[in-house]
């Protein structure tokens, strides 16, 4: 059974593409690999997986980060999120679930966070600046920032529309979103570089057989495993991708790790 849902702040109307959340799930491929890639990542860092980091998922959905996060650590891992069903839909984790707009800053959170996750949301922000001072003041001096965004502006297409996103980055133009914050990068890396001609076969189906398509049938066509196998199929080859990894050449997605300085 989910938590109960602390409102920290008044509910705020949002639009959602809904079958992002039903689709969010610890058994996609998608979902696996990212979180993959992020404990590599993090062990390649030294950060301790078995203290008791006080963590916030930031944009967290149904909350499958912290469920993934949660089982692979001791860390404690809060939610939020600004879709309160999708919070309601999440699952009872170590930490709390709040609805909370983290631009509302609030006082006491200050400075309240040994890490934030950021996963896929920082391309939904058309001005990022303001926003990402605002989660940089909850977490503490010394703490971490992970960052997950999309990668490469060529694959930018209407699956990207539909999800509300404004860019694709490239590593060099997601770090220079932290520029004058105090934030020094510590690693950045790509990941999913094996998916990638799948991903310009969806770009080109999209640009050409899209047209008459809703916006609901385009996210689940881009995003859904047609079936089972073809889920198992592209879970392996993410397994082969972490036996050969180029992180340093290019990908579907970027990772960043990101601690916060003095000002």
């Amino acid at each position: 059974m989910p938590e109960e849902v602390e409102l920290v702040s008044p509910e705020q109307e949002h639009k959602f593409i809904e079958t992002c959340f039903e689709l969010a799930s610890e058994s996609h491929f998608w979902f696996k690999w990212r979180f993959e890639s992020f404990l590599q990542q993090v062990k390649s860092l030294n950060i301790p997986l078995e203290s008791e980091l006080h963590v916030l998922d930031v944009g967290a959905g149904n909350g499958v980060v912290r469920s993934q996060v949660e089982s692979a650590t001791k860390w404690v891992v809060d939610i939020t999120d600004l879709h309160i069903e999708a919070l309601r839909s999440s699952d009872a984790g170590r930490g709390k679930t709040f609805y909370y707009d983290i631009l509302q800053k609030e006082p006491s959170w200050e400075g309240k966070y040994d890490a934030i996750i950021l996963f896929d949301v920082l391309e939904h922000i058309e001005t990022p600046s303001k926003f990402i001072d605002a989660v940089l003041f909850h977490i503490k001096e010394g703490g971490y920032l992970f960052i997950n965004v999309p990668a490469l502006p060529l694959l930018f297409s209407r699956y990207d529309e539909v999800q509300g996103h404004y860019r694709r980055y490239k590593i060099d133009t997601l770090s220079r979103e932290f520029a004058g914050s105090p934030a020094e990068i510590v690693d950045a890396r790509y990941w999913g570089w094996i998916n990638l001609p799948l991903l310009l076969v969806r770009r080109f189906w999209l640009t050409n057989f899209s047209k008459n398509q809703t916006d609901q049938e385009v996210y689940r066509r881009g995003f859904a495993p047609p079936s089972e196998g073809v889920n198992a199929v592209l879970t392996r080859m993410m397994r082969v991708e972490h036996m050969f990894p180029t992180q340093k050449i290019t990908g579907s997605s970027i990772l960043m790790a990101i601690r916060k300085t003095e000002r």
